[in-house]
């Protein structure tokens, strides 16, 4: 496996295409603040990796800018016409299963508030990509092999991906997505909410049966929220609150911060299954709470409480184990961007499963997100798939102070195991003094989509016996589930140096100056 580190004084990317990286770090170097870079690298990801994160996607954003810590929820709400009952198979794929897209009215919301360049000139490499081609990434085209059948009976999807010239030459041109890009640079996102390129995806969606209305992109915000935070060894902890996962790190760090995770050592049977427990009483603790904002917010008070703290402490002490059901997924991409004044931003953004809905409106050059699977179909629960709601979201990205500076950004794909990752790597940082290169290349553990608990390989087979032998499950992870494992792109701040690493186990790639 090999991993990209970059090392700097002034400013530092990472993230999961080559394109994207180079074209913010050049915003960085150009005079350009982080937020200026994020929002040029994010869109230029949308062009790049499209199976993944394309314009009919989701985000979530933290953001560190002067000493201030902010969370941005870009996630969409469910159709206003959702039909009632659907069950897991129509939430999972097809045109029933789309959500709002509301990626690019974050990147909007974020520019206006905190950007420093002009909205065109950052968008406009991002059009330059689409318009001239990009050589396709082998994740691409890995999506494209295990998703043909699907991709084929879509009209969209087919005219879009599966074109000959694209196939032949390995090179990804997308002229109708330059177009929609174009028209977004001169009129932001209100092009995709309140104009024609949104008029065209409801109508690409609707001929395939589903209830994409103009007037529920209309009606879409970002919402601008508070973010949680748990304080674990003298490092406060951030992550978006609900309906992102992102808590689950901090409940996988609130179980932990009961023992001295250090005593173990680090391929050990002991570590291994109390950060397996750890997570899955995360899990089991959670549920109630992945929801919605607006139907949990009483609520939300409870999820982080002493007394729950405690339990999850108890938890993992006692490697009391629960079963979970966690959905999974492999289309998501991340950049990260910081800078020596010490303001950084992760996006995490994505339109779910590799190609979202499977469903494209060739006319724009979009994939619509399958975002409703997120939803739980059990009647009365806070998640229940309803109208006009969003629905848990796999989306996590994670970003660490220490006395109050930015210490480190942490994010990565993976669907629900992007905590799993994310609290396996900080904790090897905190707990075990490495750095980032080894932790991020150390091998790790992570659920399938099946919730069974797989591990890389490289973990000793005489650990994998004795987790057997107490209980969990674990099995060696065959090469088609490598995906499971995340592709952790950091950058850690906290010795007066930028280092900025990117996973090898996926496209990602590292720069800084």
């Amino acid at each position: 496996m090999s991993l990209q580190t970059a090392r700097g004084k002034h400013g530092a990317v990472v993230s999961g295409h080559q394109s994207a990286t180079g074209i913010a770090l050049d915003v960085l170097q150009t005079g350009g603040n982080v937020v200026d870079a994020a929002v040029a690298g994010a869109a230029a990801l949308a062009v790049a990796l499209p199976h993944a994160c394309g314009l009919g996607g989701d985000c979530f954003i933290l953001a560190h800018i002067d000493g201030k810590t902010y969370a941005l929820n870009g996630s969409g709400r469910s159709p206003s016409r959702l039909p009632a009952g659907l069950d897991k198979a129509a939430l999972s794929t097809g045109p029933l299963s789309s959500a709002v897209p509301g990626m690019l009215g974050a990147w909007d919301a974020l520019h206006q508030r905190f950007g420093s360049r002009p909205w065109a000139e950052l968008l406009s490499p991002a059009v330059v990509l689409a318009k001239n081609g990009i050589d396709i990434a082998s994740d691409f085209a890995n999506a494209i092999t295990a998703n043909r059948d699907a991709l084929e009976r879509d009209p969209g999807c087919k005219a879009l991906f599966l074109d000959e010239t694209v196939m032949s030459t390995g090179r990804l041109v997308q002229p109708c997505l330059a177009e929609t890009l174009a028209q977004i640079v001169a009129e932001r996102s209100p092009a995709l909410y309140k104009g024609d390129i949104g008029a065209k995806l409801c109508l690409a969606s609707q001929e395939r049966g589903g209830v994409l209305h103009v007037d529920d992109l209309a009606a879409y915000a970002p919402v601008w929220a508070t973010p949680l935070h748990y304080r674990y060894r003298g490092y406060d902890v951030h992550a978006c609150p609900p309906n992102s996962y992102g808590v689950l790190l901090l409940l996988q760090l609130a179980g932990l911060s009961g023992i001295d995770l250090s005593k173990y050592p680090i391929d050990s049977a002991e570590r291994l299954q109390a950060l397996m427990v750890a997570t899955k009483a995360a899990v089991a603790h959670a549920d109630k709470f992945l929801a919605d904002p607006e139907v949990i917010a009483d609520r939300l008070p409870e999820l982080l409480s002493p007394s729950a703290v405690a339990a999850l402490q108890a938890a993992v002490r006692q490697a009391t184990v629960t079963e979970t059901k966690m959905p999974s997924s492999n289309g998501t991409a991340v950049i990260s961007v910081a800078d020596a004044k010490g303001n950084g931003v992760t996006i995490v953004q994505s339109i779910f499963v590799p190609f979202g809905a499977i469903v494209a409106d060739a006319e724009t050059g979009i994939v619509l997100n399958n975002r409703l699977l997120g939803f739980s179909t059990t009647p009365g629960h806070p998640n229940f798939a309803a109208p006009n709601k969003r629905p848990a979201h796999t989306l996590s990205p994670a970003l660490v102070l220490r006395n109050g500076r930015l210490s480190m950004l942490l994010g990565t794909p993976g669907g629900m195991g992007q905590t799993i990752t994310l609290s396996q790597v900080f904790t090897d940082l905190v707990d075990y003094g490495l750095d980032l290169k080894t932790a991020i290349s150390l091998p790790r553990w992570a659920l399938d989509i099946g919730n069974n608990i797989v591990v890389e390989p490289e973990i000793p087979a005489a650990s994998i016996t004795t987790i057997h032998s107490r209980g969990l499950d674990a099995r060696t992870a065959t090469p088609q589930q490598r995906f499971f494992f995340g592709s952790a792109e950091c950058i850690d701040l906290r010795n007066g140096e930028l280092i900025a690493v990117a996973d090898g186990r996926r496209n990602a790639t590292a720069s800084a100056y």
